[in-house]
């Protein structure tokens, strides 16, 4: 078996305004840009895509232990995002940020805009957490975890 993994380095999002997801990612979550670029059409693009004559601007945003990759494409022109039912249907289902306080979040965040499944609940012992929707319709989860759970914050190595 091959071993050289080190972890998971980013999500990427195509979103319809790289400003609005600015407005959300950073301004409202707190999260850093640390690069942005404007990608022109090349050959390589579009070998590296699969797509036809792509062009976008992009924006790397350092989110705490991963970075979000996030995509304003102009061409080809993109699809508006198909309705997901969450965690069911193939493909990416969610991202789950790690919070203080699930309730504070959830406050807030539906102050910015997010559209929530449902309250905050606690889903097993010490693990807190609510599902909704991003303003471009991804599905994100907050997440309050106490220390010690196999799969707590504390436990990853950055």
């Amino acid at each position: 078996m091959f071993k050289g993994f080190k972890g998971i380095h980013h999500i990427a999002l195509s979103v319809n305004s790289l400003e609005q997801a600015r407005l959300f990612y950073v301004e409202k979550l707190g999260f850093e840009i640390v690069d942005q670029d404007q990608i022109p059409y090349s050959e390589t693009g579009d070998c590296v895509t699969a797509l036809d004559h792509a062009e976008c601007n992009m924006m790397m945003v350092r989110a705490g232990n991963i970075f979000l990759e996030i995509f304003e494409f102009s061409s080809p022109e993109p699809k508006p995002q198909a309705f997901m039912r969450s965690v069911c249907d193939h493909g990416y289902t969610h991202m789950s940020f790690q919070v203080e306080d699930v309730h504070a979040a959830y406050r807030y965040l539906e102050e910015a805009g997010v559209q929530w499944h449902h309250p905050p609940v606690e889903a097993v012992e010490g693990y807190f957490m609510a599902y909704g929707r991003d303003p471009f319709g991804n599905v994100i989860e907050v997440q309050q975890l106490i220390d010690g759970q196999p799969y707590s914050f504390e436990k990853l190595t950055l």
